[in-house]
């Protein structure tokens, strides 16, 4: 029985091995050596040339890669083009590198009338016509993207693509903009732009390709003829007036070719625009510490920032990147914010307590906030067939001060905070792979942070806890962490399966000080070590892709509390398995799996045992001693849809979630003041959530619908005035997204949003549900003489306010071009509206504010082109 059951396994793997996937790679070039991109080559049998197994096109430096089954000895590999003639040449059935050089020609075409294609895809790219999106009024490719379908992007310029962020952003195949391009969003030409080209599952790593798909997708921008090595200078200047003088200027530099680029913009103003959004980074390089104490400011409205920011904002950007060999890139990238906030609320704020009652706050507050953030990285890239290195050196600088006023229960209230970041950051990645699958992956990060703040509060409202009238908290926290991993691409290969063995050195020092009224102190530090190895197992054939990582970390954590002379170690060997599963029925269907195990670990934000004062409300310390962990299951199910001869896009995400914390955080109540409470539990948390998107595009009068859907579940414990409660809630949100040009010169656009939410604690009668409404339509059109008319409404429902549940704004604009010049008159908040009513509810707490809001203003805009 033995012997049958080898024989038959080697006979299984005779015939997979028979069926193997190889990959082809190599360069297409003209007889003089040139590099010829866009060429589209094929792979076809000897023996049926007409029957193509696979194709690809050649990027910009002429290079391609396919793979390829089939059961042949040998195949015929085709190059053909526009400005090329064919060529063919016959290869064997093995992964190997092989250029082909052919002849330059010239093509003369009869004169004909070329209307080009709105959309369409090329393998796993899709290109969107730009001038088949673009309207007069459009000021920045952000306002065009909107206008696609299966694109979405925010006020802050972030881009994503059937409901998931995009990982690159690239113009003409140079990452200018490295993680920071909503300044590119919010400040391109849109008339430079020729194509936008999504890349699908884009592995931009070309060492890595065919061995791990990517889920997140990528944007190309293609620029127009002519654009290439031309250098362009746009400035805008504004003023006007609300119940000040009001200004808005900007000035943008672009500069592109195909071996080097720049973007340099300034922008500044204080009408409402927060340029802090567009700084945001899209890299998962969060920070490792955090602000324990700090002063509080009025929270923000669920209405557009513009309409409650009163700033005084002033950015400068400097993007660069160069061009180094054939593979090689090197980015400068640097930015400053100079940023002032304002904010004046009267809230209320409602509390659920265990016995049903509730505890209320009510505060007037009148704050200030200023901000000054730098940051900076120099990127090095060698992204080859065999090789990619990629070095970054980051860093950031951050200064706030908030200074504000508050009234609550008839104490006059004054508070000032100071926090200072510091921040040096490197990134090493190297990815050695040869003409096979074998290879290694090296990554290495090292973090340096530190984070001095400190917050001042008059008078104290905690006298039976601290002496003195004047109390001053001064916390500083550090960090130092590295992360290491070492992966083998292939040690072992059967047949489509890979085995791919890691190692892992990961350690964290956290440190934190504190000194409260010159009495009550902490000093303690936190070492975090991880150490150990995985094993990789993976499956993939052209349409399924299937991977199991199983790690086995040594994991030792070690806390010495100096203030209280106290020691404590847990150490523990933990497998944290991660599964993933991506299928691809055809081009229009995809779905993905994904589950996960991780444990909790322990912060040192929640260590500290003696008090610090985190607000001018608030004392915080944490009674449960010593260490402690905490576990975390993950599972989410995927599916994408979209057809491109119907401009059809669609996708929806199932996932559930599961948190068994030891240890339970939250408040205790008494009057105006809280304190933070903890302590050891054997509960755990539920929560489920669903989403789907849709988008649809229409040839006629350019109608794009997009439509969200989202609704989340949770079941969780909650620690109240020292009692675990339980609580469930649950919340739903649905979006709509439309635009219509039924004349050609008159465009509406129309953006709806619907949420409603409700929670329920054990034992008690369900709080009422929250309902909310957003609405805004935006109608623009030319009369005579080429003056654009916009004309924006803005429409809020809430129905837990008070009286008028319902908020009104209205905005319009007139915009008219000549030459060089466009001139823009805005008129904002035309119904001189000056608060919002705005109340939300958030697990058993419930609040209503009332917020200033910024008055009836208007402002002249000159936008000239110099250069």
């Amino acid at each position: 029985m033995k012997k049958i059951q080898f024989v038959a396994a080697g006979i299984l793997l005779t015939f997979l091995q028979g069926f193997s996937q190889i990959t082809v790679s190599g360069r297409v070039t003209t007889a003089d050596g040139k590099s010829v991109d866009m060429a589209s080559v094929i792979v076809t049998l000897c023996n049926s040339p007409h029957n193509i197994l696979n194709s690809s096109l050649t990027d910009y430096e002429g290079n391609f890669s396919i793979s390829v089954t089939a059961d042949s000895d040998s195949l015929i590999l085709t190059a053909s083009g526009m400005e090329i003639t064919t060529a063919s040449i016959k290869i064997p059935n093995i992964s190997a590198h092989y250029d082909i050089a052919t002849q330059q020609r010239t093509t003369e075409l009869k004169e004909v009338i070329v209307k080009s294609k709105k959309i369409y895809s090329r393998g796993d790219t899709i290109n969107y016509n730009v001038s088949s999106f673009l309207s007069q009024t459009d000021q920045t490719i952000g306002d065009v993207l909107r206008k696609m379908p299966g694109i979405t992007v925010t006020d802050a310029g972030q881009i994503a693509y059937q409901g998931k962020p995009i990982k690159n952003f690239y113009i003409e195949g140079l990452d200018l903009m490295r993680s920071h391009y909503g300044i590119a969003t919010n400040s391109l030409d849109p008339s430079n732009i020729a194509t936008v080209q999504v890349l699908e599952q884009h592995q931009d790593i070309k060492a890595l390709k065919d061995l791990r798909p990517e889920e997140q997708a990528s944007i190309n921008l293609r620029l127009k003829n002519g654009v290439s090595g031309v250098f362009n200078l746009i400035a805008a200047l504004g003023g006007g007036y609300g119940d000040k003088c009001l200004w808005n200027n900007s000035a943008i530099a672009t500069y592109f070719r195909r071996n080097s680029q720049f973007l340099i913009t300034y922008k500044g103003n204080n009408t409402g625009e927060d340029l802090s959004q567009e700084l945001h980074s899209s890299d998962n390089d969060y920070y490792r510490t955090n602000n324990i104490t700090s002063a509080v400011m009025p929270s923000a409205p669920g209405i557009d920032r513009r309409f409650y920011f009163f700033n005084r904002s002033h950015n400068v950007t400097f993007n660069n990147v160069y061009r180094v060999g054939r593979s090689g890139e090197l980015g400068i990238n640097a930015a400053y914010l100079n940023d002032r906030d304002s904010r004046q609320s009267y809230s209320t704020t409602s509390n659920s307590l265990p016995d049903g009652s509730y505890n209320t706050v009510n505060e007037l507050m009148n704050g200030n906030t200023r901000i000054q953030n730098t940051y900076g990285d120099l990127t090095y890239m060698n992204n080859s067939d065999s090789i990619y290195i990629r070095e970054q050196i980051k860093f950031d600088f951050s200064t706030t001060r908030t200074d504000s006023r508050i009234t609550a229960s008839d104490d006059e209230i004054t508070q000032t905070g100071k926090s200072d970041t510091y921040r040096l950051l490197n990134r090493l990645h190297i990815t050695q792979r040869n003409s096979g699958r074998h290879g290694f992956e090296l990554t290495s990060l090292i973090n340096l942070e530190k984070r001095p703040h400190s917050l001042s509060v008059f008078p104290n409202l905690f006298p039976t806890f601290l002496s003195g009238n004047l109390l001053y908290q001064n916390v500083d926290v550090r960090n130092f962490s590295t992360e290491n991993s070492i992966v083998l691409l292939s040690a072992l290969a059967v047949g489509n399966f890979t085995f791919n063995p890691s190692a892992i050195l990961n350690y964290n020092h956290n440190s934190l000080n504190s000194l409260l009224s010159t009495s009550i102190h902490n000093d303690l530090y936190l070492d975090c070590l991880d150490t150990g190895f995985g094993i990789g197992i993976a499956y993939h054939t052209r349409r399924l892709y299937a991977s199991l990582y199983v790690p086995l970390y040594f994991r030792m954590f070690r806390l010495n509390n100096r203030s209280g002379d106290d020691t404590s170690t847990i150490n523990h060997l933990r497998p944290q398995p991660v599964l993933n599963l991506s299928y691809n029925l055809n081009s229009s269907h995809h779905f993905s799996l994904k589950a996960s195990l991780s444990y909790l670990t322990p912060s040192i934000e929640t260590l500290y045992s003696s008090y610090i004062l985190t607000s001018y409300r608030q004392l915080s310390a944490y009674d449960v001693s010593g260490l402690y962990e905490g576990m975390n299951q993950f599972c989410s199910l995927g599916y994408t849809f979209r057809n491109i001869l119907s401009i059809s896009f669609a996708g929806a995400d199932v996932s559930w979630s599961r948190q068994s914390p030891e240890v339970l955080y939250g408040s205790y109540y008494d009057g105006i003041t809280q304190r933070t409470v903890s302590r050891k539990t054997s509960e755990s948390g539920d929560v489920f959530s669903a989403a789907v998107n849709a988008g649809q595009g229409f040839d006629w009068h350019r109608l794009k619908i997009g439509v969200s859907a989202s609704y989340s579940y949770y079941n969780n414990p909650l620690l109240v005035q020292d009692e675990v409660v339980c609580y469930n809630g649950n919340s739903l949100g649905l979006n709509a997204d439309i635009n219509l040009t039924p004349f050609r010169h008159f465009n509406i656009s129309y953006k709806c949003g619907y949420f409603q939410s409700a929670a329920h604690q054990q034992g008690f009668s369900c709080i009422p549900r929250l309902y909310t409404l957003t609405n805004r339509a935006t109608i623009d059109f030319t009369i005579p003489g080429g003056i654009d008319l916009i004309a924006s409404i803005y429409h809020y429902y809430n129905n837990f306010n008070d009286g008028d549940k319902s908020f009104l704004l209205l905005n319009a604009e007139a915009r008219y071009s000549l030459r060089r010049f466009s001139f823009l008159l805005s008129l904002d908040n035309l119904l001189n509206r000056r608060s919002y009513l705005y109340s939300t509810l958030s697990a058993l707490t419930e609040s209503k504010s009332v917020y200033t809001i910024r008055p009836r203003s208007i402002l002249l805009k000159i936008r000239f082109r110099i250069l």
